[in-house]
């Protein structure tokens, strides 16, 4: 079971979304919905099987806000370690991905639901709009578009990145069990509260009070037809927005208040389809309208603006009538003509219903999300193998590069410890001890001696403080002991950064998280090293080396190097506090004393 998680800025986004997800966790898919609270209430909530979680977002650009809003979606997006995390709107989209790829999800998915720059705006915005874009395209693996023509301007915007369609749909059974509950009584009591007049017809539009909705483009071939004596219906304005008083003062001056009922914000819109004659849109742009698809599929012919992503929907003269954006002459002769002709709308409606039927369900788009996330799962796994072997490749290039050089200009030294060890400790110069490598290989790791070989009277060796002599302490105090580990990094048995070598009585006594510290090369110096060396517990030390085996990057590496040099020359860590050197680990939890 994939574990998903899709986020969009707003709760009340969960009236596009909702039926979708419902339909994706009922195939199969673990997943949860994240977003502000905004539209997110008890009753909307219990209305899905899904999870629902919130992280505060503004829909307009704030810079200190959007920044808390990435760090909370960050650390929520680390907790809960979804398989997939798929983002919709633009603000979700540009947080969701930003924190999700910093959160290392494995596949991180963005759906446009219409790109959020588009001719007509400024120069300024224009820009700034695409830029974020095409940021929020280098933070995911793939991105999907509602709407086929998107699909090829999101590849031309990001060249690099797969690009799906995914469409959009509506859930039939739903809308259909919605619509057979609506009553002739019901529609005729809604008409009464809302002051509707039973003998003329409804004309409706469902969308929010927001400039690319441009209901002033709908105001002027109202005002058209009024003053033609041909306004001979009610056009009902459902929704809420930033320009609603606007909107309702400027009907007033164009005389229209008794021609357009403003109805608000609706929960349930089955009753005011069923209600409407005809549904209109005046959009400037859209990735596909979900106000129409609902429209058609309870067979309701569309007057809409001839723009990006209604036309792919709206097939004009068949399920209803395209109008150029702007033109409001051309729009207020569609109206009349598709208002005034009932056997038209009929013929309109019954085709629409069929287009809904056969290219926009959720059912399908639900298909298309499993095969999406298959296929984006799979080439996300190939570029992370070929990324980490480059990776690899290249810090075994490094190791080489610095390891070979740092060889042969230590040599004096080399020489010189070595006869220092002779002299004080005998023979032999070198310690050689089997320690597990990479997956838990066994290789000899070399170092030079700091101990004697001091025994009791039935032969066992000292404890070891009383065999670490001071020379010894000297030489691990400079970290001198570890330089003829630089053979095995030119052997390959390890690198100058990793999880260090221990011994191979540890590897049964691991659990299957602090194994995963074989996973790489071990190294001369290490993440634990650089965080407090022998001075830190095991555990702390093993998960310390667990974080590095997730995290690891070449960047990690040069920091982990340049700590270790100022470590060495602060002596920091050497040894435990009351330990000669360190605890030997028994196993989680317990420990015993190397002596």
């Amino acid at each position: 079971m994939k574990k998903v998680a899709h986020l969009c800025t707003a709760g009340v986004s969960h009236k596009i979304l909702g039926d979708k997800l419902r339909l994706l966790h009922e195939s199969g898919c673990d997943v949860t919905l994240i977003s502000s609270p905004e539209g997110a209430d008890e009753e909307a909530r219990a209305a899905y099987p899904f999870r629902w979680l919130f992280v505060p977002m503004s829909r307009s650009i704030h810079p200190i806000r959007d920044a808390r809003s990435i760090w909370q979606m960050y650390k929520l997006l680390r907790r809960e370690r979804f398989d997939i995390v798929h983002t919709h709107t633009a603000k979700a989209g540009l947080i969701g991905r930003i924190a999700a790829r910093l959160a290392r999800v494995p596949v991180v998915i963005h759906t446009s639901h219409g790109l959020p720059f588009y001719e007509g705006q400024s120069a300024a915005t224009y820009h700034l709009y695409r830029w974020l874009e095409k940021l929020g395209a280098l933070c995911c693996d793939a991105l999907a578009s509602q709407n086929r023509q998107d699909v090829s301007a999101l590849q031309r915007l990001a060249p690099w990145r797969k690009v799906y369609f995914e469409g959009n749909g509506v859930d039939l059974e739903k809308l259909d069990g919605l619509g057979a509950a609506v009553t002739a009584d019901r529609l005729q009591e809604q008409r009464r509260e809302y002051g509707l007049p039973e003998d003329r017809p409804v004309l409706l539009v469902a969308a929010r009070f927001e400039p690319v909705k441009d209901h002033g483009l709908l105001l002027d071939a109202l005002a058209r037809l009024k003053r033609d004596g041909a306004l001979d219906w009610i056009t009902v304005l459902a929704g809420s927005g930033p320009l609603e008083a606007e909107v309702r003062a400027r009907a007033q001056r164009e005389g229209l208040a008794g021609d357009i009922a403003f109805v608000g914000q609706q929960r349930a819109m089955a009753p005011w389809f069923k209600l409407a004659d005809a549904v209109a849109l005046t959009s400037e742009k859209e990735g596909i309208p979900r106000s129409l698809m609902e429209a058609m599929a309870f067979g309701k012919p569309i007057v809409a603006t001839d723009v990006l992503g209604t036309r792919e929907l709206v097939a004009d003269g068949v399920t209803g009538m395209l109008v150029p954006y702007g033109d409001s002459a051309k729009l207020a002769e569609a109206l009349g003509t598709v208002m005034r002709d009932a056997a038209l709308r009929s013929r309109l409606g019954e085709a629409g219903r069929r287009r809904i039927e056969a290219e926009f369900t959720e059912a399908l788009v639900v298909r298309r999300l499993h095969a999406m996330y298959r296929d984006t799962a799979e080439r996300a796994a190939r570029d992370r193998r070929w990324r980490a072997r480059f990776g690899r490749w290249t810090k075994r290039a490094i190791d080489l590069a610095v390891c070979v050089p740092a060889v042969i200009a230590l040599l004096p030294v080399y020489a010189a410890v070595a006869l220092l060890v002779r002299l004080k400790l005998g023979s032999p110069v070198l310690f050689r001890q089997q320690r597990p490598g990479l997956y838990g290989r066994p290789f000899h790791v070399l170092k030079f001696r700091t101990m004697t070989d001091a025994t009791d009277a039935e032969g066992r060796p000292l404890p070891d403080e009383a065999r670490l002599t001071p020379f010894g302490q000297l030489l691990r105090k400079l970290s001198l002991d570890e330089l003829p580990q630089l053979f095995n990094v030119i052997r390959g048995d390890m690198s100058l950064v990793g999880p260090r070598p221990l011994l191979m009585e540890y590897l049964q006594l691991y659990t299957e998280e602090q194994a995963k510290r074989h996973d790489v090369r071990p190294g001369i110096t290490g993440w634990a090293q650089v965080n407090g060396r022998n001075a830190v517990s095991w555990e702390e030390k093993f998960r310390l080396d667990v974080w590095y085996v997730r995290n690891r990057s070449l960047a990690l590496d040069l920091r982990i190097l340049v700590r270790t040099v100022v470590k060495v020359l602060k002596r920091e860590g050497i040894q435990q506090q009351g330990q000669a050197t360190v605890v030997k680990f028994a196993g989680s939890g317990e420990m015993e004393n190397v002596s």
